[in-house]
């Protein structure tokens, strides 16, 4: 389906991109910051690190399921600019 700009309605558009751009979530969710998370949380309650290496690791899978099984819908912002009027415009896409 042709993106339409809702200004002018015009086809000339164009995404946007940003290549400085890092999703934030899926650093935040990577297996990495999850175990060293479980075992810093387990350093600071006196409970052995091993437990929060065991933790991590489960969330970290437990995600990685998911997203794999796309259980969740998940929605993408795209940024377009038109060519005929300059009108910047953000649409959102599901990807289920």
């Amino acid at each position: 389906m042709k993106t339409l700009c809702p200004s002018c309605e015009s086809s000339l558009v164009y995404e946007m991109t940003d290549s400085s751009q890092i999703n934030l979530i899926d650093q935040l969710l990577s297996p990495a910051v999850l175990v060293s998370l479980g075992v810093s949380l387990c350093k600071t309650l006196k409970v052995h690190p091993a437990i929060g290496v065991v933790a991590g690791t489960t969330v970290a899978a437990l995600i990685e399921i998911t997203q794999s099984h796309q259980a969740l819908p998940m929605l993408v912002n795209k940024q377009y600019r038109c060519d005929d009027c300059s009108h910047v415009f953000t649409t959102f896409h599901s990807f289920t």
